[in-house]
């Protein structure tokens, strides 16, 4: 699950890292900020370069939200608006915390430089394979990134949001820019994907339902079958709801893909795209059977498949 930038730093906080003063935009809210600066909140990056983001005065806030409320970013709408305080910018960095495939291990990013220009400086960032369960020595990456000062000051942020991405079971946690302003490190932004298997440990959580770059939220059909896949861990099953009215239940991937094509190319219309592998058990197959089969209209269902990963498909 990927965060939104105000749930992502509310996180951050809850770790010791310094965020900027901020609200949730509402009509009636009171703006307590001088000058200020209003975020569409979406889900993918490049709000800056694509007008998402407007500094301006208190005055101007409400003109300001009500134009970007409703706009698609990259298939997103905005549904929410953060007004967060002007932070004034010394310098621009870019750290992240990820996993690493080649190494098989997570990795702490670090460039001196940030901010919506980032990936042209892509070859400057330093690179530092870490591990939950060791002492990091983060005076040596900030030694490689040519960081001479404030290195205290680095070294607990970095510490922190480290702990952070291990303590809240990230995929990815790329914080950009983080801005040094009268000497304090500040996270500026904050993206946060949080691995979905692993709710179980964090019981406390409340977000509601969201799918980057979907352009709508999520049904109920689509939504239960995220609960299946939480309540049994064996294999995976995969439900996009359509318009069409032949439901499609099939295993694998790519052959999903290809009979999807196939059922099309005769004029078919698939009322859902759907696969499964890893061997799911045969509770969670039925349980997606009966859910695509749930929906009004249908006048069919195609069971196809052939290979999937480890799935045993004569039993399934």
């Amino acid at each position: 699950m990927r965060l939104y930038e105000f749930e992502g730093k509310e996180l951050l906080a809850r770790y010791g890292i310094q965020v900027p003063k901020s609200i949730v935009y509402k009509p009636e809210t009171k703006i307590p900020f001088k000058e200020a600066v209003v975020k569409a909140q979406v889900l993918s990056g490049g709000r800056g370069k694509a007008g998402l983001i407007k500094i301006c005065g208190p005055e101007e806030i409400p003109r300001i939200a009500k134009e970007l409320m409703g706009k698609q970013h990259h298939f997103e709408l905005v549904n929410s608006i953060l007004v967060e305080e002007k932070i004034l910018i010394d310098k621009e960095f870019y750290v992240a915390v990820t996993y690493d495939t080649d190494l098989r291990s997570a990795i702490l990013a670090l460039a001196l430089h940030g901010g919506i220009e980032v990936n042209k400086f892509a070859t400057t960032v330093h690179k530092f394979q870490i591990f939950s369960n060791a002492k990091n020595d983060f005076s040596e990456l900030i030694r490689k990134a040519g960081i001479n000062e404030n290195k205290e000051a680095w070294i607990n942020f970095l510490g922190n949001a480290v702990k952070c991405f291990f303590e809240e079971d990230c995929r990815l946690l790329e914080i950009n820019p983080v801005v040094l302003s009268h000497g304090e490190l500040i996270a500026l932004d904050a993206m946060m994907d949080l691995e979905d298997e692993a709710f179980f440990r964090h019981q406390e959580r409340k977000y509601p339902p969201r799918q980057p770059g979907f352009g709508r939220p999520l049904t109920q059909r689509e939504q239960k079958i995220k609960e299946v896949n939480v309540k049994d861990y064996r294999g995976t099953v995969k439900y996009l709801e359509l318009d069409g009215d032949i439901g499609f239940l099939a295993a694998g991937g790519g052959g999903s893909i290809t009979c999807m094509d196939a059922l099309t190319g005769i004029g078919g219309k698939p009322a859902n795209f759907t696969e499964f592998s890893g061997n799911p058990s045969d509770e969670k197959v039925y349980e997606l059977t009966k859910i695509i089969l749930s929906k009004p209209g249908l006048h069919g269902l195609w069971i196809v498949g052939a290979i999937a990963n480890f799935t045993l498909m004569d039993t399934t």
